[in-house]
């Protein structure tokens, strides 16, 4: 069985331990993410994140306005006119509770439309700017973590740590949204990667269990930097990948050849290793 809720709901269910986010660290916070149309491009295009933030800063002080987070960024799409933005923030709620987090999906969407009465007063190229999109569902970084064979740690990051049971590689850097104005950021040493081990998606004591995604086996500042999409969809490459070898050959997850299951995640197109790691893997 593979645990893809994101929130280890399996995992939990079955009474098998886990770390709660906040438990031991501030949990990271939500966001709504919003779209507008009618954008000028070429002008909006031209403003600086650090303008945009000194825009926020200055909203915020005029008393005129209320921005939770006076950072954030906005994005081009592929539409011309329309800008993708990633600016709200949301912290206190429990999205393992369906009220709590209906009570998050509220105050995210009117934090939205304050973020756009700001964008459309203050900030060149949006004044005829209109919300055409709220994001599905509120972004959720973080809930439940499960204790795992191995735990990723912020040391694994930053020394861009190699593992013998890679199963895909990050350079992300450790981005934790974080209650308050700013966020932390912290780079890997020299544009550093590492490996993401597969004992990181075995719960500690369960057989016949896998987990994929940000509820993963991880320190609340490692997940920080290895709970985006692309670690996700790598995790879950694998995960299925693991599940049916361990089927097929009538074992545990836990007690794969991870030889094969790295062969077979490389045939079909995953990077696991780096130069030095491949000619070491197929010498």
């Amino acid at each position: 069985m593979i645990d893809a809720s994101g929130d280890a709901d399996i995992v939990a269910l079955s009474g098998s331990p886990f770390e709660r986010a906040g438990d031991l660290e501030p949990a990271q916070t939500l966001t709504t993410t919003f779209r507008l149309a009618n954008v000028d491009t070429s002008v909006a295009g031209k403003v600086p994140r650090s303008t945009l933030h000194q825009l926020m800063r200055e909203a915020n002080a005029s008393g005129d306005y209320q921005l939770p987070r006076e950072e954030g960024s906005i994005h081009r799409t592929p539409v011309a006119g329309v800008m993708l933005a990633i600016m709200t923030r949301l912290d206190g709620y429990d999205p393992t509770d369906p009220r709590s987090l209906t009570q998050a999906e509220v105050a995210g969407r009117q934090q939205s439309l304050e973020y756009i009465r700001f964008l459309v007063d203050r900030v060149p190229g949006y004044q005829h700017a209109r919300l055409v999109a709220l994001s599905a569902q509120i972004g959720v970084r973080e809930t439940r973590r499960i204790n795992g064979e191995y735990r990723l740690t912020a040391d694994d990051v930053y020394a861009a740590r190699k593992f013998p049971d890679s199963i895909g590689q990050c350079g992300a850097p450790v981005e934790d949204h974080h209650g308050g104005s700013d966020t932390k950021w912290v780079y890997i040493p020299d544009s550093g990667v590492y490996d993401i081990p597969f004992r990181t998606l075995v719960p500690a004591n369960l057989d016949n269990v896998l987990v994929a995604g940000r509820c993963f086996s991880a320190t609340h500042e490692a997940h920080a930097s290895c709970r985006s999409m692309a670690q996700c969809m790598a995790m879950g490459q694998a995960a299925g990948t693991a599940a049916g070898l361990a089927v097929q050959g009538d074992t545990t997850p836990r007690d794969l050849d991870m030889s094969v299951l790295q062969d077979r995640l490389v045939a079909d197109g995953a990077i696991l290793f780096d130069e030095q790691q491949r000619l070491e893997h197929f010498a």
